[in-house]
């Protein structure tokens, strides 16, 4: 299927809209989740599930870097061409179960969890994780929920001296004071609010189909 018609499909399945040239997406309170194109050069487009913060400073830091992006795969976990496949909203509404826009915290919290514990890529790359690990703590500590917060405290500070020392400070800088700054729940709820409140008066946003955490 061409390219443009599979994206007004999908938007209209997913009640997705443009953030972006190839980014289709819905605000979810804090985040945007969508549906993300990605050319491959001389060849055809692959389809990734994305999820992007609203609590970075701009909304061009928002979504210039998600912090989740799945790629749509087939039976045997390869990359789909997009040409080369059928039933395309049929394999991310199995594959992306957030896309619907009616999942409770819970819900949300424990697919997030599981795709850690269950995807090879970021099973091995703690970076990944660890922005999976931010998604998780930036919403929880938007919506008040400092349980959830103090959970994601809990697996990082159990795992985070396994990571290695040097690529860690190139991305987050020093662990200890990485740590001790996850604990200062209240601050960092009111910079995330602060920032969201911000970027969701965004002309981008604010034209965005919006939905609640059950």
């Amino acid at each position: 299927m061409e390219y443009r018609e599979l994206s007004k499909q999908l938007c209209a399945v997913f009640n997705l809209k443009g953030i972006t040239s190839k980014s289709y997406v819905h605000k979810v309170e804090c985040i945007l989740v969508g549906l993300t194109f990605v050319k491959v050069p001389n060849w055809d487009y692959k389809l990734f599930f994305s999820i992007y913060p609203l609590w970075r400073p701009t909304l061009k830091s928002c979504i210039d870097l998600p912090l989740l992006l799945l790629p749509l795969v087939d039976d045997n976990s390869l990359d789909i061409y997009l040409s080369d496949s059928t039933s395309i909203i049929e394999k991310c509404s199995k594959q992306f179960p957030l896309l619907s826009g009616s999942n409770t915290i819970s819900d949300f919290v424990r697919i997030l969890y599981e795709i850690i514990a269950t995807d090879k890529s970021i099973q091995t790359n703690f970076i990944l994780q660890m922005k999976i690990y931010e998604l998780i703590y930036g919403v929880a500590l938007y919506l008040n929920n400092i349980d959830i917060a103090q959970d994601v405290y809990i697996r990082i500070s159990n795992q985070i001296s396994g990571w290695d020392t040097k690529i860690f400070n190139y991305w987050y800088g020093d662990k200890d004071t990485t740590l001790s700054k996850l604990l200062e729940f209240e601050s960092n709820k009111r910079r995330i609010v602060k920032n969201v409140d911000h970027n969701a008066y965004h002309l981008k946003v604010i034209k965005l189909p919006v939905y609640k955490f059950l």
